[in-house]
């Protein structure tokens, strides 16, 4: 019989296969499609196809089903394939009267064939999945309660605890978040203390927890699980997702109805900071255990970039690369944070190491390709016409190589080497010299003392998105910027802020131009102005807060503006930077000084520092100081407020 399903191929015929895209179907026979029909569902892969009951009788009514379908028939294409699927008991048949069935936009009948399926065959999980999956994406989350219950009953231990982990993006997509919460919270009670499941149940628990805005329940089922099962990485990827939240401002708070939770987390609310310590204690604890998966590491250390703790990301990422020196993405993103922290040298040594990997990995792959003989062979289309290269070590991964060249000319940017800087540059494929590319030359041709030129060069360059529109006008303002045209810096930005009245970014670098040119009112003005577009802008608050702490005015209004954007952006150095800056101004030196060590240890900050040596030595520790202040003129001997501060205090380099 298995030499029939060649035949009817031979045929063309398509069986058990979807419809191609070209063929054009009359639904009418069909019932109207309901407003959720049209959603793109995974149906289940297809298991391997069995014809030994592919009798004479069976391959009619496939032919018949198919050919109504060609003929544009697909209502009675369904009934003809679901009258196949009942009499044979077939998953593959239920499947394929199914995909008619959506194809034709029949979302009613579509879970009508699962209906049928599932009581022909009760103990399909098959079935019950791709109702459940029809169910959420036509928003009908309450009617999946019972095939979900039905399901988790028929799955091995292994599929439960999949199954389980599943149901908060279910969660996420239905309609009434808050009912299909609970639905899942009395669904997950069973298998709370399960050993197959106790962990799924709990982070799964946890992540609709979290999606309820209450991640100090969330976090309490982490530990719990984490606890239970110490080695899984679930409740670990938990906990740095609720790091996330915090950073955005998120707060916890209890509901009315405590008793609601598994267990007995804390009621009442946790500060953002608060809620980011309780995380780590969880990730760093995982860490903490022999043979933990790598990714782990590399995901805290890209949460601590987010919150902008460059020191600490950059901590993690030295581990990670000692425990696997053969990523060249971990040297590449230990590279990055090096430059931003403002440590050329070790951004070169690191980035060095990545661009190393990267060659050797690309003339490995093209040794391999030659080995096969595929190297130096074009691929044409039928017209001759080339669509591939030959291969060597860069194009093997060029996107790759440009980006290491281009981060190791930054690094020599900051060395001050513009000849290294432009030898890295000129190594960058021509195909690959996007944005970065050119900002980068024409910072050099700035500092060669060619301002026209190097505003020619970033003027001309293509941008064709809007994000890349904003880069080159940010580039041109920086180049004005950096050669002290102020108010030349000040008229494009006027002008583009003219053009785009509700680009915050924009309003944000116009003001912070105007601080400088001591345009202070100016500058307050375009402050509120972004907070009136966003009142819960965090750079915006901490610049206007900042600005009267440094003039000494308003001082309690600074605080409570600098406070509310260190609560809603609570690792964020600068703005510890600024809370320390107001107790400094009040006259709180030690406080002002614990803060200001604090920012200064996330992020090694040249401004950071003479704050942190002004309060250290108003709090009598001139020492220490003079110490904080002559490491930060190691880093960067030509800020200003750091050689006024030293000035000031009679600190000698």
């Amino acid at each position: 019989m298995k030499r029939i399903t060649r035949a009817l191929a031979g045929l063309g015929l398509a069986l058990l296969v979807p419809v191609g895209a070209g063929a054009q179907q009359n639904n009418a026979a069909l019932p109207p499609a309901g407003p959720a029909s049209v959603p793109t569902v995974a149906l289940p892969p297809p298991p391997a196809v069995d014809n030994s009951y592919l009798d004479g009788r069976l391959l009619y009514q496939l032919l018949q089903a198919e050919f109504a379908l060609r003929e544009g028939e697909a209502g009675d294409a369904v009934e003809l394939m679901l009258q196949a699927a009942r009499q044979n008991k077939d998953d593959a048949l239920y499947r394929r009267a199914l995909q008619i069935a959506m194809e034709a936009g029949a979302g009613d009948k579509a879970l009508s064939i699962t209906r049928s399926w599932r009581q022909t065959m009760p103990k399909s999980t098959e079935a019950l999945r791709t109702e459940i999956q029809l169910l959420i994406a036509f928003d009908r989350v309450p009617d999946t309660a019972e095939p979900l219950k039905q399901l988790l009953s028929l799955s091995t231990p292994a599929e439960r605890a999949a199954l389980i982990s599943s149901l908060p993006r279910a969660q996420q997509r239905a309609k009434d978040k808050a009912a299909a919460a609970e639905q899942f919270r009395e669904l997950l009670q069973p298998y709370m203390d399960v050993p197959d499941t106790r962990t799924a149940a709990r982070v799964a628990l946890g992540r609709i927890r979290l999606n309820q805005g209450q991640p100090v329940f969330a976090l309490d089922l982490a530990a719990q699980a984490q606890e239970q099962d110490p080695k899984s990485l679930q409740p670990v990827l938990l906990a740095l997702d609720v790091m996330n939240a915090a950073s955005d401002g998120s707060q916890a708070r209890a509901p009315a109805d405590a008793a609601s939770a598994p267990a007995a987390p804390a009621k009442g609310s946790a500060s953002s900071t608060e809620l980011i310590a309780k995380a780590e204690v969880i990730v760093r604890r995982y860490l903490a255990q022999p043979d933990t998966e790598p990714v782990v590491r590399q995901a805290y250390a890209s949460v601590l970039a987010t919150q902008q703790r460059l020191t600490d990301a950059a901590e993690q990422l030295r581990l990670a690369v000692k425990d696997k020196p053969k990523q060249a993405q971990l040297w590449l993103a230990l590279g990055e944070i090096d430059l931003e922290l403002h440590d050329p040298v070790s951004a070169d040594s690191d980035l060095k190491q990545a661009l190393a990997l990267v060659t050797a990995q690309a003339t490995e792959e093209a040794a391999a390709r030659k080995a096969a003989g595929a190297a130096d062979i074009v691929v044409t289309d039928d017209d001759d016409s080339p669509t591939a290269t030959p291969a060597d070590a860069d194009a093997a991964n060029p996107v790759r190589l440009a980006h290491v060249q281009l981060l190791l000319a930054r690094a020599a940017e900051q060395r001050h080497d513009d000849a290294a800087a432009a030898k890295w540059l000129a190594q960058v494929d021509a195909k690959e010299a996007d944005l970065q590319v050119v900002s980068l030359r024409a910072g050099l041709l700035a500092r060669q003392g060619k301002l026209a030129e190097a505003l020619k060069l970033i003027r001309s360059a293509n941008a064709t998105t809007p994000a890349e529109q904003r880069y080159k006008l940010l580039t041109e303002v920086q180049l004005l910027l950096d050669e002290k045209k102020l108010t030349e810096a000040r008229e494009v930005l006027n002008k583009a802020n003219a053009e785009n009245p509700d680009d915050v970014d924009l309003v944000y670098q116009e003001a912070m131009v105007d601080e400088r040119l001591n345009r202070l009112d100016e500058m307050e003005k375009l402050l509120r102005r972004i907070l009136v577009l966003q009142p819960d802008n965090s750079q915006a608050l901490n610049a206007l807060g900042y600005s009267l702490a440094d003039r000494n005015l308003r001082l309690d209004e600074a605080l409570t503006m600098v406070k509310q954007a260190h609560e809603l952006s609570p690792a964020d150095p600068f703005i510890v930077d600024s809370l320390g800056w107001v107790e400094y101004r009040m006259g709180h030196f030690d406080a002002a000084a614990t803060l200001l060590a604090q920012a200064y240890s996330s992020r090694k900050d040249t401004e950071i520092a003479a704050h942190l040596g002004e309060a250290l030595w108003a709090d009598g520790k001139h020492d220490e100081a003079a110490r904080v202040l002559r490491d930060a003129h190691k880093l960067d001997a030509s800020n200003e407020v750091l050689k006024q501060t030293m000035s000031r205090l009679k600190v000698a380099p």
